[in-house]
């Protein structure tokens, strides 16, 4: 223990950092799930189809979102993570503030890449910050506590989007130049945009922790040798980027929708989804990622190499039952009892993700690497899973329980091709765990010689 207490921050500090970053994480979630609560809204405004409102709340965040964050990863693998972190924080809570200004779906489209260009700043450079700021053994549980930002923010959206929308229609418009802000989802926009500029102020009280397990003589690693390394271990790469993405395609799909789904099909407000989701998601979403956390670290710490992938599949196992069945249910009770243990699962994965390629990436290439993840998990989860249900929902089923179909349909290919890509990988993993420890030996040992 006294080794790590030279080697990391102190635990008081590293833990303070994990709560900023969790906080900053949630703010991310907030501004990007809050159109999911207001789509109805704002499809009935701009009089768009259920495809057109899958790709606003999907691709227009998702495309940008990836095609800037390999360049960001870049930075956070070489220099300031901190200020990279706050820079886009601002940058996106700006976007989310002004697309209350929007006129059109054109409009609206734009700003929300903006959000998708500031939020790709985030998750290579926290990762990285968490990964130098804990031992091996605690990475999973302290990356579980970071990436509660994903439930507990998509969780405050609703609640938040649920509270502000009758609040909301009473307030006063606010005018800017020509724009005007005159709807409830435009105010609600507003009111989640602004805080998010304000915390950037409290990420300039961190500090940048020392970096571990780097390449000697490496300061930023070259985009084909990261791609090679990738290679060289592409299976177990590729299993944990697109199982976890199958499992992406399905929640942040179904979330997206959700408003839609229960007032279709159970006659729910926009108002009473936000209130009632949200208060299921801001308690199953945590304890399915620390039940995750939990679990990789304890099978890791007995000595299973493939402690991650095993608790990365407990996933898609745990929430097939209850994601088919809300489909044919008609009591709203019973729906949102299954929507509950869904999301547990849904959200366990999270946290474990990260750490698994943590553990097996060295340091300077570890925002890159995380980066390739995100951008798997962002197309094919964010983008796609958003998009397939609304495409599927305008032409692929008719009549009234098309949404209710498409549902289905998401989660009876998801959930498979999920669990068998981790098994797929399993073995592989197993043998970059190795792999990994092998060389992060010779740097230390190379470095007491040198």
């Amino acid at each position: 223990m006294s080794e790590d207490n030279h080697i990391y921050p102190k635990p008081k500090y590293a833990w303070y950092m994990v709560g900023l970053l969790l906080l900053i994480y949630t703010f991310s979630f907030i501004d990007r799930q809050i159109l999911s609560l207001l789509g109805p809204a704002i499809q009935s405004d701009f009089g768009i189809s259920d495809t057109e409102f899958g790709l606003l709340v999907g691709f227009a965040f998702a495309v940008f979102y990836t095609l800037i964050g390999l360049f960001c990863a870049r930075i956070a693998d070489s220099r300031s993570r901190i200020g990279l972190i706050a820079v886009g924080l601002f940058l996106w809570s700006l976007a989310t503030a002004s697309s209350a200004f929007a006129k059109n779906f054109l409009q609206l489209f734009v700003l929300r890449m903006g959000v998708g260009v500031g939020e790709a700043t985030l998750g290579p450079s926290a990762n990285s910050l968490i990964a130098d700021s804990f031992p091996k053994h605690k990475l999973s549980t302290a990356l579980s506590v970071y990436a509660m930002g994903i439930p507990v923010g998509s969780a405050l959206a609703f609640i938040i989007g649920g509270s502000i929308i009758p609040i909301a229609d009473q307030m006063p418009d606010v005018a800017f130049l020509s724009f005007s802000v005159d709807t409830g989802w435009q105010k609600a926009l507003l009111l989640v945009g602004v805080p998010g500029i304000l915390l950037t102020l409290f990420v300039l009280t961190l500090k940048e922790p020392v970096r571990h397990g780097q390449i000697a003589g490496a300061a930023a690693i070259p985009l084909k040798q990261v791609f090679a390394f990738f290679k060289g271990r592409y299976r177990a790469y590729t299993a944990i980027c697109f199982g976890v993405s199958m499992n992406a395609a399905f929640g942040f799909g179904s979330v997206a929708f959700l408003a839609f789904f229960f007032g279709r099909y159970h006659g729910l407000s926009g108002a009473e989804v936000g209130l009632i989701f949200g208060t299921i998601s801001i308690i199953t979403g945590p304890l399915g990622l620390l039940f995750g956390g939990y679990l990789a670290d304890k099978w890791f710490r007995e000595g299973k190499k493939d402690a991650h992938i095993r608790a990365l599949m407990v996933a898609p196992i745990g929430f097939a039952i209850p994601a088919v069945a809300i489909v044919f249910v008609e009591n709203t009770m019973v729906a949102w009892i299954l929507l509950g243990i869904s999301n547990f699962f849904v959200n366990s994965p999270s946290g474990i993700a990260y750490a698994s390629l943590q553990i097996i990436t060295p340091n300077q290439m570890r925002g890159q690497i995380i980066s390739i993840y995100i951008m798997a998990t962002s197309l094919i989860g964010y983008g796609g899973g958003p998009f397939a249900i609304g495409y599927m929902s305008d032409h692929v089923f008719s009549g009234p329980d098309a949404l209710r179909y498409s549902y289905l349909t998401v989660a009876l290919v998801t959930i498979p091709l999920g669990i068998l890509a981790f098994l797929w990988g399993r073995k592989a993993y197993m043998r970059a765990v190795d792999q990994e420890n092998e060389r992060e030996n010779e740097v230390k040992l190379a470095a007491k010689t040198a």
